[in-house]
């Protein structure tokens, strides 16, 4: 009877991930309604109550998260790197918007990306570019950033690994659904 019961048990869990909607076919639900499961590229994600998730590889982390504008109730998407040095925005659309440099905050000054031996380019003074930027991120391995911080007024220069910023931009896009 015990062997029945933890077998009915089992497929009950698969029941409410195939319910819920899950992700990826291995994920399943661990303590306190966590999801987790693995990419196909092999990174691990872990999908919180809250609807935040972080996606992992090798010691790479992104975080996903979505806020609901509290006057015109509009979700508004973007996925980072652990650390916060870069941020794709996908304010209310599938796509990104924008890719900023969070740290950037010193008046009349711009910022600058580079993603591996490319051209770097330089962001508008409020360290961001545009969406459109993301197609060379995606081929890269990594972003060099270089910011300005108030009331410093020197360069500090950031690398950011894209090894999985492909599985970060597909989370955003699974996770604004929920």
């Amino acid at each position: 009877m015990r062997k029945t019961l933890a077998i009915f048990g089992g497929l009950l869990v698969a029941a409410s991930n195939a319910a819920a909607g899950s992700w990826y076919p291995n994920e399943h639900t661990v303590e306190k309604g966590i999801r987790t499961g693995t990419t196909p590229s092999g990174a691990e994600y872990r999908i919180m109550p809250d609807k935040t998730a972080t996606v992992a590889k090798d010691g790479v982390i992104w975080v996903v998260s979505c806020k609901v504008d509290p006057i015109n109730d509009d979700k508004n998407c973007g996925t980072y790197d652990v650390f916060e040095r870069v941020l794709v925005g996908f304010d209310t659309t599938d796509r990104p918007t924008e890719i900023c440099l969070p740290g950037h905050d010193y008046p009349g000054r711009t910022a600058f990306l580079r993603v591996d031996r490319n051209k770097a380019i330089e962001t508008g003074e409020d360290g961001c570019v545009g969406g459109g930027y993301i197609a060379q991120m995606l081929k890269g391995k990594v972003l060099v950033s270089r910011i300005v911080v108030w009331p410093y007024d020197k360069f500090d220069d950031d690398k950011t690994d894209l090894s999985i910023l492909k599985d970060a931009l597909e989370l955003v896009k699974y996770v604004r659904e929920l």
